[in-house]
């Protein structure tokens, strides 16, 4: 008997001190008609998944069985908006306070206050594609590929050119010249080809 009576009260003291967090989505210029929440993809969860509620049509939402004393991270998790993180920290007295966080942050900083019961507000769509980066002609012109390439048009053009004008000079500039141009084709040889470059290692 001694027992049963034992387990009873001790039942009735975890029960009174147990709570359940409250809460409502309010509308704002991100999510203006609450009403469109999926409730089968959204869902408010404490640590991960320790404590789930489900959103009501009116946005409203109750996190039950009840809630020990603690701290907790309070998360909206939807696949089509992105909702503001919250710390919950309930006490012995069930006094609770609850304040802005996110990730980074040390556990023992606050943020700005929240109040209960909570208010909360989508901050952004969720958006699930990088947008296509446009044509970019300055990059072109700083890849060494296409530098390369440049150079070697250039050579292409002006080399018959220079060929000529070797003719009309006199046999000691004609032979400096010779030898820069030894000088540049050797050094394009030694370069790696297309192939090489894209070879895998």
């Amino acid at each position: 008997m001694k027992l049963s009576t034992l387990f009873i009260t001790s039942l009735l003291v975890a029960v009174a001190s147990a709570f359940h967090i409250q809460g409502k989505i309010i509308p704002n210029a991100v999510l203006n008609d609450v009403s469109k929440i999926d409730s089968s993809t959204t869902r408010i969860v404490l640590n991960g998944a320790q404590y789930t509620a489900h959103i009501r049509s009116n946005g409203e939402f109750d996190i039950s069985p009840h809630v020990q004393p603690g701290s907790y991270l309070l998360e909206v998790q939807s696949i089509e908006h992105v909702f503001p993180k919250i710390r919950v920290d309930i006490g012995e007295d069930n006094q609770v306070q609850a304040a802005y966080t996110g990730l980074g942050i040390d556990w023992n900083q606050r943020g700005y206050s929240v109040v209960y019961p909570l208010e909360i507000q989508a901050k952004a769509e969720t958006e699930y594609f990088m947008q296509r980066q446009g044509f970019n002609v300055m990059a072109m012109f700083k890849n060494p590929m296409m530098l390369m390439m440049g150079f070697s048009a250039i050579m292409m053009f002006f080399m018959p050119k220079m060929m000529k004008s070797l003719q009309d000079m006199d046999p000691e500039a004609a032979d400096e010249m010779r030898k820069s141009q030894a000088d540049a084709q050797k050094m394009l040889a030694d370069m790696p080809s297309l192939s090489q470059m894209f070879a895998k290692r």
